[in-house]
């Protein structure tokens, strides 16, 4: 079945494995029960139109056959860019797999988690020596010619005031910055909504200091960081997302055992790739069961991997915001109440 181009993939996560090595607050991966993986082999069912492709997990880095995983993602993905979610634990294997999977794709890039000062981000990822090694990951990769890097650091209420800090340690590394906040998903964080309030003083303040040093930049790139920056005040504060979700149409998701998910989020499940071709599972009656729900989804989300295609496709929109914020300046609107309440 020939699918329509507005429901044609072009971004995913995959989850290649739900082992992990940490034990994050924000994150319940690690206390979920083992479940099965699929094997390098599985991947060659993903579709090609694929451009953009996260590997994460659980500690991508903990399967042992990672670059084949990865090898074979590129080899049906040929014009997808890949980029390894990382707790940066273990600073040797991951190096050694990086160089044997930039064999197969030079300019594959790494997001290394870091979510404050030392003391704090190691109470958050609940691993004492956390913060050190993941720097060392970081300094690590670099030393190799690795230059697709960035840290990677997630809004949390008992880490929100150090978001600048991480950025300003980004910039004096010569690294990317992300950020996105914690989000809740049964299906896949492990966890049920009710985080606290994150529609502070604290968070308004930081985004707002890091948009500004985006802003005053002459990349457009770094211009669309910041949209969706204030995409993550609006959220978080009771506004809603800016722009409408492409769950099921541009992204979708994709547990260890071929389980795919309109998004990582809400357990909207298309159907699973072990048991269909991927056309299949996406031209299904359940697809377009979880297309239909995630539109009209009551709890909704604003992280990357569903804005990202969004906002490209915005960009006018998205542009004129920026431009707006350079020239007459960039002052977010202060939140407060139960509206402002982090989760998804």
């Amino acid at each position: 079945m020939k699918l329509n181009v507005d429901v044609t993939p072009v971004d995913a996560a995959l989850a290649v494995t739900y082992r992990c090595n940490a034990r994050c607050a924000m994150c319940g991966i690690w206390a979920s029960p083992p479940v099965p993986e699929l094997a390098p082999e599985d991947f060659e069912r993903l579709p090609s139109a694929l451009r953009d492709v996260n590997l994460t997990g659980g500690e991508p880095f903990l399967r042992d056959d990672l670059p084949e995983v990865h090898a074979t993602v590129r080899r049906t993905c040929p014009r997808a860019q890949t980029v390894v979610s990382t707790n940066g634990l273990l600073t040797e294997r991951i190096v050694e797999f990086m160089k044997r999977m930039r064999i197969v794709e030079p300019g594959i890039g790494a997001a290394v988690s870091l979510d404050g000062p030392a003391a704090v981000h190691d109470k958050l990822r609940g691993t004492p020596g956390a913060y050190d090694r993941a720097l060392a990951t970081v300094r690590a990769l670099q030393k190799e010619g690795f230059t697709n890097l960035r840290l990677a650091f997630t809004a949390t209420a008992a880490n929100a005031q150090h978001l600048g800090t991480v950025y300003a340690l980004a910039r004096e590394l010569g690294v990317e910055f992300t950020c996105a906040f914690e989000h809740a998903s049964e299906h896949y964080f492990h966890r049920r909504a009710g985080s606290g309030d994150l529609a502070g003083e604290a968070l308004r303040s930081q985004l707002q200091q890091v948009m500004r040093a985006e802003l005053r930049s002459f990349s457009p790139k770094r211009w669309g960081r910041a949209y969706f920056m204030n995409g993550i005040w609006q959220f978080v504060r009771g506004a809603g997302r800016p722009l409408p979700c492409r769950a099921g149409r541009d992204f979708f998701f994709m547990d260890p055992s071929g389980n795919i998910y309109a998004c990582n989020a809400m357990p909207f499940k298309m159907g699973n790739l072990k048991e269909r071709t991927f056309d299949e599972v996406w031209s299904s009656r359940d697809a377009e069961g979880a297309r239909a729900s995630s539109l009209g989804c009551a709890n909704g989300c604003w992280m990357v991997c569903t804005a990202r295609t969004a906002i490209r496709r915005a960009w006018p929109r998205a542009l004129g915001w920026a431009l707006r914020a350079k020239l007459f300046g960039l002052r977010l609107a202060p939140g407060g109440g139960e509206a402002g309440k982090g989760g998804a």
